[in-house]
Order: C-alpha cells, then sequence, then structure tokens
C-alpha cells in the first residue's frame, strides 16, 4: 500500500521547485489531526491522517516528514525510506527529510547509507547543525577519526553555546590524539620543512 501511496505522489504534478513548501490549508488541518492522535497515543490512525494530507497536498513537505516520522516511530523503516526519498524527490533540499531517512538507515542497521545521506544534507546545507553532529556521530561509530574531527571543528565555528562548545571541545581534543597522522591540521608535519603557510597559521607553528 504504501508503494502505491508513493507511486501515486511521484506522478502527481510537482508546480513550482520552491513555489510552495507549506500545506494546503487541508493538508494542514489534517496534519494537525494526525498530530494530536499521535500525542494520545493513537498512531495508525495518524498515518491515515497523514497519508490524507499528502494525497490532498502532494507538496506539502511537513506531510511526508510527519508520515515518515510516524512509520519510523513505529518500526516500519521499510516505508519510513520510502516516503522520505518521495519527498526528497519533489524537495531535494528539504533538511527534515533527509534527517529522516539518515536516522530510519540508521535504525535499519545500514549506516554507510546514512551517512550518504548526511552527506547529502550537508552537501546543501554546510553549517546544517544536526546534519553536522550527526555525521560526527557517524563517522565516530565507524571509527573515521579524521571525518568526525572536521564535523566537530564545522560545529565549534558556528559559535555553538557555551555548554555545547566545552562538548565539542572534549570531542575534538580526543579526536585529534586519534587522527594525529592523518589530521592536516596536527599531524606532526603540520610544522615540517613541506608544510604550507595556511597549514603552518592552522597549527599555530612557531
Amino acid at each position: 500500500m504504501i508503494r502505491a501511496l508513493a507511486l501515486l505522489l511521484l506522478l502527481a504534478p510537482a508546480g513550482l521547485a520552491h513555489a510552495q513548501r507549506s500545506a494546503s490549508p487541508r493538508a494542514a488541518a489534517l496534519i494537525r489531526a494526525g498530530d494530536a492522535l499521535l500525542r494520545a497515543g493513537d498512531r495508525g490512525s495518524a498515518i491515515g491522517y497523514y497519508r490524507e494530507a499528502l494525497q490532498a497536498d502532494p507538496r506539502s513537505t511537513r506531510a511526508y516528514e510527519r508520515l515518515g516520522d510516524a512509520y519510523r516511530g513505529r518500526g516500519s523503516h521499510e516505508d519510513a525510506r520510502e516516503v522520505y526519498e518521495a519527498g526528497l524527490v519533489r524537495d531535494p533540499d528539504a533538511a527534515p527529510l533527509w534527517l529522516g531517512l539518515a536516522r530510519t538507515l540508521i535504525e535499519a542497521g545500514r549506516p554507510d547509507d546514512a551517512a550518504r545521506a548526511v552527506r547529502s544534507l550537508l552537501a546543501r546545507d554546510p553549517e546544517h547543525r544536526e546534519g553536522l553532529r550527526l555525521r560526527a556521530d557517524l563517522a565516530r561509530e565507524r571509527g573515521a577519526w579524521s571525518e568526525a574531527l572536521t564535523a566537530y571543528r564545522a560545529l565549534l565555528a558556528l559559535a555553538p553555546s557555551e555548554e555545547e562548545a566545552a562538548e565539542l571541545r572534549r570531542y575534538e581534543a580526543a579526536l585529534r590524539l586519534l587522527a594525529r597522522p592523518l589530521d592536516p591540521v596536527s599531524s606532526p608535519r603540520a610544522c615540517g620543512p613541506a608544510s604550507t603557510p595556511l597549514r603552518r597559521a592552522l597549527a599555530r607553528c612557531p
């Protein structure tokens, strides 16, 4: 059934690429009804309302997000993946759909595919905080210390709160040791004779 819904939505007229991302009034009302049912613990009925919202307005990014999240919340990872991907065909720049897809893939035991989804998000929005943190977490889990270090440094550059900055600095300090042989900033070669002026400045060479 979810495959039939996805096909229906993909074949419906797409309209202007970014002219409408908020839901139509009818779709918005259906989404609110679904949210209320979800808060009341009736996930099955909520899914029905979210599906109706998509049928009412196939361009509504929020409807795709809510339906995908609802499927993911009950462990229907394949259905959730199909919904997020159908929404991304409509709006490839929709960060909530990339994040939902990545988290679905993580929960389905597909971390490499999740990492690709996160990279797709960051290619569109390099300063997306949740995307950077998810990229760092995924990189840490697979032992890609240099990639995790890069993501944490990018987060630090976004001027987070003092509490978050302190946490990020702890991660950054630990990962700098793990990634030291490969990291262009902290590698012992950073201050060597073959180093560039930029690399020497980043490494604070004497």
